[in-house]
Formats: structure tokens, sequence, C-alpha cells
């Protein structure tokens, strides 16, 4: 529950971190830069992310199941669309994301997809609303047009990305473009989350230094303790919305516990189902020596059901 509530906001309010890096390579060009964004994008992540995930948006636009629904939702509440030449569940196909706090929005965002960066121009010279109501407000940083709206800064890289966040973050993600250090600073066991084939989402948190969090209401939250990270896989397959997690532990026998406080958590979940919860289908939980494998998957008419509680 509290891994998800972190990748939501972290999708959604796209904040950032700082970080350090080389001098600037005088002989780099912007089109050598901008060759190297679309070839990867995850470089432009800072390191020492404590949450690092990718979504494959494309594909969770195109479900036959959610796909509508997700893409009504998601362009309700994105501050811009048309009136800048964009539409989410049309021009995104990845989202790259990092997150620096267990605490708070304070994440890094990269969108894969298709950008307008003239259309988004004309409309902020002409100050126009936005749809969601508020002004999209231009300014200048590192040799870039940097917009803000809602309190979320965006900027079009190249017209197949675009970076968001904080104004502080945008800062510090755009200095590793003006400097060139575009490299992979993202620890290597999360990159491998990210980039795991078929995943429609990939999650890797280090999550030792999290506050510890008390049950919540039936739920138990006790596998928490003694968590130091968590990979999440999730794809769209029969029954639905199928979820894959290891969480590693400092030894076996947290790894034990955890096991039987999440069996206990899943139960305890289905009887939530009782007053419209999703019920989680196909649990699987098991032990191996100081990591706990987690397997569930939640069908199509909870996904639905959710998707229709949201909006």
């Amino acid at each position: 529950m509290r891994l998800s509530r972190m990748v939501a906001v972290s999708v959604l309010t796209f904040g950032a971190v700082a970080c350090g890096g080389n001098k600037p390579d005088a002989k780099a060009t912007s089109a050598e830069v901008r060759k190297e964004i679309d070839a990867d994008p995850v470089a432009l992540l800072p390191g020492q992310a404590l949450v690092a995930g990718s979504v494959d948006a494309k594909t969770f636009f195109a479900s036959p199941t959610v796909g509508a629904q997700l893409a009504q939702l998601v362009e309700k509440n994105v501050p811009i669309g048309e009136e800048a030449g964009f539409r989410a569940s049309r021009d995104v196909d990845r989202v790259v994301f990092a997150s620096y706090s267990l605490q708070g929005a304070d994440v890094v965002a990269v969108l894969v997809g298709r950008f307008d960066e003239a259309k988004v121009k004309a409309f902020a010279a002409s100050r126009g609303p936005t749809k969601g109501g508020g002004a999209l407000v231009a300014s200048q940083y590192a040799g870039r047009d940097v917009y803000t709206v809602s309190n979320v800064g965006f900027t079009v890289l190249t017209p197949r990305a675009a970076l968001v966040g904080t104004e502080a973050g945008m800062r510090r993600a755009l200095d590793r473009v003006r400097d060139n250090r575009l490299a992979r600073d993202i620890p290597p066991w999360m990159i491998q989350t990210m980039e795991s084939p078929g995943a429609a989402v990939g999650v890797a948190a280090d999550v030792a230094a999290a506050p510890q969090m008390g049950n919540q209401g039936f739920i138990s939250l006790g596998f928490l303790q003694g968590l130091k990270t968590a990979r999440v896989l999730a794809d769209f397959k029969a029954p639905g919305f199928n979820v894959a997690a290891s969480l590693s532990y400092a030894d076996e026998r947290l790894a034990s516990a955890a096991v039987a406080d999440l069996n206990n958590t899943g139960r305890m979940t289905n009887m939530l189902a009782l007053v419209g919860a999703p019920q989680i289908r196909n649990l699987e939980v098991k032990a191996d020596k100081a990591d706990a494998q987690l397997k569930f998957g939640v069908d199509e008419a909870a996904l639905r059901g959710i998707l229709a509680r949201l909006q």
C-alpha cells in the first residue's frame, strides 16, 4: 500500500532531486544531445534514487478492458490538453521516473512519446487558460523554455521526450542535459527491474530508510518491518492485472514473518471486497531465504471498478 501510494504520487506529481556530475563536453552538439536523450531516457534520471520505475503507458491505454476508462481519467487530471497540442493517451508511450524522498513528492519523470514544442510555445504566448483553468507560465533555464502550470513544470527536450517536475527538480535535471552528464546513474538493480521484459510496470524501491507505518484499519503493515528493498512487476494478462513482487529483508526470520503477515493481509483485503474493495485473485506468498516472493491478480471487473471510483 505504501509503495503503491509512492508510485501514484510519483507518476502524477512529477517532483525531482539534485545530483552531481562532470564538466560539460564542449564538443557535444545539441543534435548529439537530442540523440542521446531519445536513445536512453533513463540517463536523464539523477542517481541516489530511493524509488525508480517505468510505466508502459501505451500498453495501459491500449488495454481493451480498461484502456478507455484510464484514458478518460488521465485526460481529466492532466492540466494541459489539445490547446497545447497534447493528449496523454495519444502522445505518451512510456514514463520513466525516480523518487528521491519517501515522504512527499520529490520525483523526476521523463515522458517518451510525441511532443510539439511549437504548439506549446504558441499556446503559452497566447496566455490562454489551460483546460484545468490555470495559466501556462513560460520561463527560461539552461537555454530551454520551461513551462509551469498547476505547480508542475515541464519542458520539451526533443520531439520524442519531455521532462516534468517541480521547479527545483526541473533545474537539476536540465543541468544534466546542459552539462552533457547523460549517464545511467540509477543503481543497476533498479534499472534491471525497470526494464524487465514483458512488464507493463517495473518499480524498484530502496525502502530501508522509510518511516515505519502502523496498521491501516483492518490491514496489517507488519511486512514492512525490516524491509530493505522491493521489486514490483505488473502486466496485463488473465485474469486482468497481475503483480509479482520480491521483498528483501535483513534476515530469513524477518522474511518468514513477512510471509505470514502478507498472507493474513491478503485474507483481510479480500474481506473488504464485501464492501466494494477489489478482490485479490490467486494470491501466492512464499519465503526464499531472506526474500518474500508475492504474486496476485486483480480481475478485469475489479479494475473497472477501481477506475470508476478514481474518476
